[in-house]
């Protein structure tokens, strides 16, 4: 199974929309306050528990191997290129990275702060500084951290200490999405997500990326929707994410858990074809703008002489 126009498992009702009609899509979704984003949003609710993801057992407890996690199919023919996951509680930080090694996580997403509105909303469970910090038998170092206004990016070096196997795991931290909410605009979230994208092709033997928030459905949907749409809108020139979001449903309940998330992905879509409009502007109709600037400097430069 695969996102594609030709097979969506999603039925003809969320047949993708060729890009040249998605203006005209988005409009009229928008009419009489968002009535169609309404019909469309709440049709797709299904709920499902097949797809989870499942850990090693521990000392014969079978109930060692859950984790608050499910395996999202990707663009194309990988059916787990993610794991959408609940956020790291206090009790499941280990779990958390025992998850991590076992599936050969190359690639954390988190979508969430960890206090919001005065509330946890995720526990910390990588380092406060550069000193290692110990999860079961994995060592968790910080080995540098890139601060920009709307994410951080940190390189970890953990390390099992049973095997002394080392791996390098990059977490991508983005910092500007409250929560049941949107970002504020789509700019900081479509580079944001090139970033990620860029580095899940740049491990393409390597397991699946994880994606949380804090409970791993709203604002997390809402990012693998987003990629997922991207990929197909750049491959197919076709936008589906109402069989995107359905599809995303099958495997976890609830993901893209609000209206307003559902249509942001569809003002992050309007955007990016936008820009890509801007791009394939030619160069020759800002020349005589150019013309005009280099003459007016000219005569003002002229006119200091004298």
């Amino acid at each position: 199974q695969r996102f594609s126009a030709k097979s969506q498992g999603a039925g003809s009702k969320f047949k993708p929309v060729p890009v040249h009609q998605f203006p005209a899509h988005f409009q009229a979704l928008s009419c009489d306050q968002n009535r169609g984003f309404s019909v469309e949003y709440e049709v797709q609710r299904a709920v499902y528990d097949w797809s989870r993801v499942k850990l090693t057992t521990v000392d014969r407890d079978v109930n060692s191997n859950y984790i608050n996690a499910n395996y999202m199919p990707g663009y194309g023919t990988n059916a787990q290129q993610y794991i959408a996951a609940q956020g790291p509680l206090e009790a499941t930080v280990l779990d958390f990275w025992r998850m991590i090694w076992e599936k050969g996580v190359r690639g954390v997403v988190m979508v969430t702060n960890c206090i919001e509105g005065g509330k946890v909303k995720c526990e910390q469970y990588w380092p406060l500084d550069y000193t290692p910090c110990t999860y079961g038998h994995l060592s968790v170092l910080v080995i540098a951290e890139h601060k920009e206004k709307h994410w951080i990016v940190r390189e970890f070096e953990v390390t099992n200490r049973m095997t002394l196997e080392v791996r390098s795991v990059t977490h991508f931290h983005f910092t500007a999405w409250p929560d049941h909410g949107v970002p504020d605009s789509t700019s900081a979230l479509l580079e944001f997500r090139g970033l990620v994208r860029n580095h899940i092709e740049s491990y393409t033997s390597s397991g699946p990326t994880v994606v949380h928030c804090s409970a791993g459905v709203g604002r997390t949907g809402t990012l693998i929707a987003l990629d997922v749409a991207l990929q197909q809108l750049q491959n197919e020139k076709v936008v589906g994410l109402a069989g995107i979001v359905h599809r995303m449903r099958l495997h976890r309940t609830l993901m893209v858990q609000t209206e307003s998330q559902y249509i942001f992905l569809h003002q992050c879509i309007m955007d990016r074809l936008n820009e890509d409009k801007v791009k394939e502007q030619p160069l020759y109709e800002n020349t005589d703008l150019l013309y005009v600037n280099a003459t007016a400097l000219r005569e003002l430069q002229s006119s200091q002489k004298h």
